[in-house]
Formats: structure tokens, C-alpha cells, sequence
């Protein structure tokens, strides 16, 4: 069998450009599916893409989401840099939204039939990979330009060996104010970002606070160690939708005592799990 090539190049003639290709994902998200199920799982990426899409700015184009990530391309790191600050925002109103992480890079992509080919899409995805939960990871191309018209503080992360990438990456990780205030969640090990009153655990002569990604791990939490410490009195549980409304609603108001730990006990320590993307 012979494959004509012929009319796929002519479609790919001229469509080499310069971009910024961005990848943004979910941090934890495979502990979220594989503690909440696939329908919670697919229902957290939607609410994601939904929420990627409301923001795109001039210049800014959605090209594809992969499960619990997109793929954005913006017309320079400028542009790319006030979209993740945007996706930030809109995120970060969502109380207990997951950390997100990012991957740009700046450079020459093919683009055919509304998608984007190339080296430099690729390294945007693994600059994602090895970024940290709220961090954004660029590639030094982008860095310079935003060190050149933003008022940016970036740390380099040396030359790096990417996954299915031959050159070494100089990438840097770069501060835009972006992370949130993070706690892990001791049953899902899900970075949770939220306001709300943290739960309290007495155990072992010991009060210890913990935040979680939702009322099934907080749930599962209180099965196994400690007891749930609720005000004296009849209070009535809130009435909102917010994280805190939801937990109330199946445990009571929480208390927060004066001597509490924002870390996790020694003696509740749990081995984090493998295998995020």
C-alpha cells in the first residue's frame, strides 16, 4: 500500500509560524478520578475547559482540551501570560477549585485545520508536566521576552530532560503571583485551595486541622481517625452552596479551636500516591 503525501504537504505549505503555545492542566487529577469516579472526574475538567474558554482574550485561541487539560496558542508570551492570569482568576473564585499547572512555550509551529503540530507543542506539554501545583514552567524563548516588558521574577529550573524531547530545555519557573494558598487533602492527595474553616481532628491528645477536596473524602476522613468536633448548642448548619454550606450540612458548623496544626500529623501521615499526570 502506497500513501500519497503529496496533497498533505501542499496543505501544509506555508503554515509554519511563530507562536506561544500554552498547556494547562488540572494538578491531582488522576487522585480525583480514582477517589471521586469518572463521572465527578469529567464533570471538574468541563467545568475547566468552560471556564479556559471564557477568558481567552484577542490573540488567544482554544485549540483542543485533552481530558483534564487545554491547549491554548496565543500570539506572544505577553498575551499567553494575561491569559493564565485571567484563568487564574476565574478559577480562584471557585472556592476549593484545584491548583492548576502550566507549560508555554515560545516558538515555530505547523498549523493545519485548526490544530498545531511540532516540537514546540510538545514542549509545552512537558514543561506542564514538571511544573508544580499553581506554577506556571516556560521555555527560555518565552522568558526572555516577558523579562523584557514585564515586571517579572522567574527562577531558572537549569536545562532539563523532557520526556520524548532530544535537546535539552532551559526552562524557568516564573512567578506571577498565580499560587494560591495550598493544602493537600489527606485522603486524595488533591491540592485544595480554599477559604472556607478548615475541618478539626481531635487525636491523640492532639488537634489537628485538615481541608479537603469535598465532603466524600471528608467523609471517608472521619470514618477512620479522629472524631469530628462540632459546636455546643443548636446551631443550624449554613444554608449556602460554598464548600464550608456543604460540609455543614453532613457534619454540623466546625469548630475551630485556638491550638490547632495547618500540617499534617505525624501519626496521620499517609504515603501520597503515584502516578499523576
Amino acid at each position: 500500500m502506497t500513501i500519497d503525501l503529496s496533497s498533505a504537504a501542499d496543505e501544509f505549505e506555508h503554515a509554519d509560524v511563530d507562536t506561544v503555545v500554552i498547556f494547562v492542566d488540572i494538578a491531582g487529577f488522576t487522585a480525583f478520578t480514582e477517589t471521586h469516579g469518572d463521572h465527578r472526574a469529567a464533570e471538574l475538567a468541563d467545568r475547566f475547559a468552560t471556564a479556559a474558554a471564557r477568558v481567552l482574550g484577542p490573540g488567544d485561541d482554544m485549540i483542543k482540551t485533552l481530558g483534564d487539560a487545554v491547549m491554548i496558542t496565543s500570539s506572544d508570551p505577553t498575551a499567553a501570560l494575561a491569559f493564565l492570569r485571567r484563568l487564574h482568576d476565574e478559577t480562584s473564585r471557585i472556592d476549593g477549585f484545584p491548583l492548576l499547572r502550566a507549560g508555554i512555550c515560545a516558538g515555530p509551529v505547523v498549523k493545519r485545520r485548526g490544530d498545531v503540530f511540532g516540537s514546540t507543542v510538545n514542549t509545552a506539554a512537558r514543561l506542564a508536566a514538571v511544573a508544580k501545583p499553581g506554577q506556571i514552567v516556560g521555555n527560555a524563548e518565552a522568558a526572555a521576552a516577558l523579562r523584557a516588558t514585564d515586571l517579572l521574577a522567574m527562577t531558572s529550573l537549569g536545562p532539563l530532560r523532557l520526556r520524548n524531547v532530544g535537546a535539552l530545555v532551559e526552562a524557568f519557573a516564573l512567578d506571577v503571583g498565580t499560587r494560591h494558598q495550598e493544602h493537600v487533602d489527606p485522603i486524595c492527595r488533591m491540592h485544595v485551595t480554599t477559604d472556607a474553616q478548615p475541618l478539626t481532628i481531635a487525636h491523640e491528645e492532639d488537634t489537628y486541622r485538615f481541608y479537603f477536596c469535598s465532603t466524600a473524602c471528608l467523609r471517608q476522613f472521619a470514618r477512620r481517625v479522629g472524631e469530628v468536633r462540632t459546636p455546643s448548642g443548636n446551631e443550624d448548619p449554613p444554608t449556602t452552596q460554598s464548600f464550608v454550606g456543604e460540609v455543614a450540612a453532613h457534619f454540623g458548623a466546625l469548630a475551630s479551636p485556638p491550638r490547632a496544626r495547618n500540617a499534617e500529623s505525624p501519626h496521620l501521615r499517609q504515603t501520597p500516591r503515584r502516578g499523576r499526570r
